[in-house]
This record gives structure tokens, sequence and C-alpha cells, in this order.
């Protein structure tokens, strides 16, 4: 929670002093001394593990080699890995994996793989990786040049990954697996802590999904303005399309179950979902593909903005509660996989169109709930919404008023206002709490810069 990461600053100052990728290895005890990889982070071993516990992976030779450099310096990249594992051949440290991937990739020796999702900006990917590098030319799926060393069906088993990346790698920066169909052999089989691949996938809103439409559909149900209830009723019913996401990412294809799939079906999708390098979010997937290249090292070519976030909402679009509710039900798991996968994107989307919303000049205005208090939302100051459920109304929130610097109740119903004002709840245990930490922070900087908060020294 430090404001500042004085680890990270440290590594930074090691690297500018010209220490760069030398590794300090264990002592013939292996318990006192540290193990430095070549992203300078420390592995500091404990009582239950020793030298003999751990090889290091060594990129130029590709293979894993035990630590025996000892009182010894390597410019050599090379990454701590476990021996106690499950499978011998995965890294202990997703963060070192990925920071080794990225490095092989900027150096030639890691493809970039889509996990593509059809529907999931797949089109928008390819089309910017082409301007990278080279590409599959049929829709970075496959090639003319397409090695016949490497197969071409997908997705890969553990122990050919490597070989296929690297051979891949060869020839194209960027290739695409798309899935419509479900994987004939499950996702999570692929070796994705492979040093040579750099795996991303792009996540979006399964009900915005199930509504991008397509040839199918369209002779299925009609065009999606002119369905009629019936058919509505009917695309809402349709099996194919329900959790498509977990149906597609998970080894027993257990979204297929709808609304009745389990916890554990859930797990299963974010467990694969942590082993990719990257998670991008349509909804802002040029900021998104931005980051990447700035994590990659590449640069894209400036192109006008295409938001993956539409100004109608699904509901809208449907046109009908009970058919949208319906839908929302079957679809709950891949919405509650969407939703967490949101804290792992590269780029916060949410964060961002709050940014935009500043400067669009929308400031401080606030809009506050209607007389019910169920179903409008209270932006405060600082432009985060607050959606009442059902265990909530107006009565349950009140204001803080920063001018008056007191609580008030939430009156002010259709009109706007420039005053900080931040919401708290009322059914807390101390009444003057406030409900968001974030919030908090905030209006305490803000009001320090104006000069109405003392900044105070917890000295111990």
């Amino acid at each position: 929670l430090s404001l500042v990461n004085c680890s990270a600053l440290e590594d930074e100052n090691s690297d500018s002093a010209g220490n760069g990728g030398g590794h300090e290895f264990v002592d013939e005890n292996g318990t006192d001394d540290d193990i430095f990889t070549s992203f300078n982070e420390t592995h500091d071993f404990d009582d239950e593990f020793s030298a003999e516990d751990y090889s290091v992976y060594n990129n130029e030779t590709g293979s894993k080699e035990t630590p025996d450099l000892v009182g010894e310096k390597s410019s050599q990249d090379i990454i701590l890995v476990t021996n106690n594992n499950t499978d011998n051949n995965r890294f202990n440290n997703h963060e070192d994996v990925r920071l080794l991937q990225i490095e092989n990739y900027k150096k030639g020796n890691a493809l970039l793989l889509n996990i593509h999702i059809t529907h999931h900006a797949g089109t928008t990917f390819c089309a910017a990786m082409k301007h990278v590098g080279n590409t599959p030319e049929h829709a970075c799926n496959n090639g003319d040049d397409w090695p016949d060393s490497v197969t071409q069906h997908r997705p890969w088993e553990y122990n050919e990954t490597d070989r296929n990346a690297i051979e891949l790698r060869k020839v194209y920066h960027f290739i695409s697996w798309e899935f419509g169909i479900i994987p004939p052999i499950p996702l999570e089989n692929v070796n994705w802590e492979s040093p040579h691949l750099v795996s991303v996938i792009v996540m979006k809103d399964p009900i915005d999904r199930r509504l991008s439409g397509d040839g199918t559909i369209l002779k299925m149900f009609g065009k999606e303005k002119y369905r009629s209830e019936e058919q509505w009723w009917e695309f809402a019913e349709y099996d194919g399309s329900i959790n498509f996401m977990l149906t597609r990412l998970t080894p027993d294809h257990c979204g297929e179950d709808g609304e009745n799939a389990t916890d554990t079906c859930l797990e299963q999708g974010k467990d694969l979902l942590r082993r990719f390098t990257y998670i991008l979010d349509v909804r802002c997937i040029d900021e998104g593909l931005e980051a990447l290249a700035g994590e990659l090292g590449f640069s894209l070519p400036a192109v006008g903005k295409s938001s993956g976030k539409t100004s109608v909402t699904a509901r809208e679009r449907i046109g009908n509660d009970d058919i949208y509710d319906f839908i929302v039900e079957r679809n709950r798991r891949d919405l509650e996989l969407y939703e967490w996968s949101k804290s792992l994107s590269l780029v916060n989307c949410s964060a961002l169109e709050d940014e935009n919303s500043d400067s669009a000049g929308n400031g401080g205005g606030h809009e506050f709930v209607d007389e019910n208090g169920t179903d409008d939302d209270i932006f405060t100051s600082f432009n985060e919404t607050h959606d009442f459920d059902d265990e909530f109304s107006a009565e349950d929130y009140s204001v803080y008023n920063n001018e008056t610097g007191s609580k008030e109740t939430p009156d002010l119903v259709g009109e706007k206002s420039s005053q900080d004002i931040i919401l708290v709840t009322n059914n807390n245990t101390d009444n003057n709490r406030f409900n968001n930490h974030e919030d908090v922070r905030l209006l305490q900087i803000e009001n320090y810069k104006k000069g109405d908060a003392l900044l105070l020294n917890i000295h111990i």
C-alpha cells in the first residue's frame, strides 16, 4: 500500500548503475543468501527449502540448470524456478514468467498469441498487429508461410508449445487462435508459462457479445431491429451461446450448464485467465493495444479511437426486461468472470471513462436519486457511480457537503450541484465514516489543497 514502491525504485537505481542482469547465486547451504533473477527480484530461502529445490532457467540455452555458479556473476537471462512442483517445467512465480516472456518477445525469441473468443475484437487486434510485423494473412490464424514443422491444429499440447512457438516466431511475430467452436483440446493443456509465448485474451461483456450477431444468428432469429417478441425469446433460449466464454475456457465446457454452472466452473475459468500474460478489456481496446505496445516495445500507427463501449445498453437494445433478465441469469457465470477479469486488465477502462468524463467538463456535478431512490445513480464529485440495490434506498444514504462541512440528505432530486459532495452510508456502526475509502482519500486531498484539511503524521 506504500505510495512509493521502494523495491522497484532500488531495482531501477541498480539498473542505471550498470548492474544489468547479473546474478548472485546461493551459497553451498542455500539458506542465507538470495538468488537475484535477471529482473532483480529477490528470492529468500526459508527453512523448508535449499538450493537443491531450485533450478535456474537459462534463456541463452533454453534449458534448466542447477544453481551451481556459487559466488559468481552472470549476465545471462536467468530466472529462478522451483523443482518441487507437480509439473517440474512450470515456473514458481507468475510475474517472473511474464517478465521473461516480454523480454524474449522484444529479442525476437517469443511469439505473441491472441486467444480470440469470437466477437472479442479479433479483427481489430489482427489489423493492429499487421502494422508491427509479419502475421498470417488469413485473419492472423494461418497463412501460406506457416512452417511445415508446426501443426495448424489449435490449441497445442503442453510439450509441443515451446517448439511450435520458437519455430513460428522465425516467420511471424503474432498469430491468433479463434474459438467460435469449443476447443478440441482443453486450453489448460497449453504451456502458457513457456518463456517463448506471450499470450493475450480480450474480454467482453457477455450480453453485448451475444448481441454482436453474425450470419448464423441473423438467419435463425432475424435482424435485431425487426425481431418480434417471439423471435427475441427464441434468441434468449438458444443454447449455442450460453456462457460462451466459460464453455470455451474450461476443460469440461461447464459453461453449457447455464444458470446452473457452479462456482467450481467459474474458478476454472479464473485459473486459466491468471496464466495468460495479458488481459485486455474490449471497452477500451484501442487504449489496451497502445498499452500493450508500450509493454512489448513496439509502436502502433495513430488511428481514431473506436471504443468498444456502445452508447445504447443491451437492455435497451432488447427492449423487454423479462427477456433481458432471462439472458442475464442464463449467462451469469460469464458475467461474473468478465467483471472479475477487469481487475487484471492491462488498462482499467472504468477509470479511463471517468477520466474522459472529467475532461469533458462534467466536473463535480451530481445527479441525485429520484424519490424512490432505486432506479437512478448517485454520481460523486469523483464520478463514481453508486447503484442502489434492493437492500438500500435513498434514506440509507447521505451526502457530505464540503462547503458546509456537514452531512445532508440527498434531496436535490433532478438537480445538479458543483459543490464538493461525496456519498456516505447511514447504516454503518460509525455513522460518520464514509463507505468508500478511495472517495474519502480523494476528498481529503482536495480539501488539503484548498486549505480545509490538516496534514497529520502518525509518528511511531
